[in-house]
């Protein structure tokens, strides 16, 4: 399954304009980009991206990198990196993403803060904290049913395990499909089953939430 990409941000202290408008300047005369500025994006006169498209080569095609200021949250620049095509996989890994994000940025945030007297730094989340998560009563359900489970077939036993943790887990909101097929896989579950199964847990708690 595609590893999950971390949202990449920097913090800001100066007016969140200004730190794009200059951000896109060093990379101008770095010679390493072409910039796109699109102040007031959307028709919003407070959402601003700019576009810095490598120029380097590169194997992945297309790569480029935005940065991204909405009023909230407050000073706060958001890093995305894009690609048309990212190789030897696409989507990337989690260290290919965060590997590009800091070759491409890195170099200009330093000159940035060299220029104004700054200290911005990106924050990149860490790869352990994308992971789904199960409150305790929760997980202490979950793994009953995959450690006794059958993982090439449910049993009727194994199923009544799982339903059992479904009708007994208490959470404000249920996982996404996408998390616990990725929890199931984790456990040993190859990931054309684990859809499968993670499919029934969305219907599952769709009846659940119903009634």
């Amino acid at each position: 399954m595609p590893e999950y990409l971390p949202p990449i941000r920097i913090g800001v202290t100066s007016p969140l304009r200004q730190f794009l408008a200059r951000m896109a300047d060093i990379a101008e005369k770095s010679g390493a980009f072409t910039v796109e500025r699109h102040f007031g994006a959307l028709g919003d006169p407070d959402f601003d991206i700019v576009n810095f498209r490598s120029t380097k080569p590169s194997p992945h095609v297309g790569l480029g990198v935005q940065l991204i200021s909405r009023p909230d949250p407050k000073d706060i620049v958001a890093v995305e990196v894009i690609a048309e095509r990212w190789r030897p996989n696409d989507p990337p890994s989690y260290a290919t993403y965060v590997s590009e994000a800091k070759a491409l940025i890195q170099p200009l945030l330093s000159n940035y803060n060299r220029e104004a007297n700054a200290r911005h730094r990106m924050s990149i989340a860490t790869m352990k904290s994308l992971e789904p998560k199960l409150p305790p009563q929760s997980e202490k359900l979950f793994k009953r049913f995959v450690a006794l489970a059958n993982k090439s077939v449910l049993h009727p036993l194994d199923w009544g395990r799982f339903y059992e943790f479904v009708r007994n887990s208490r959470m404000r909101r249920p996982l996404y499909e996408e998390d616990m097929a990725r929890l199931l896989v984790k456990e040993g579950f190859s990931a054309q089953y684990a859809k499968h199964i993670a499919g029934v847990y969305f219907h599952l708690c769709e009846f659940k939430h119903s009634g």
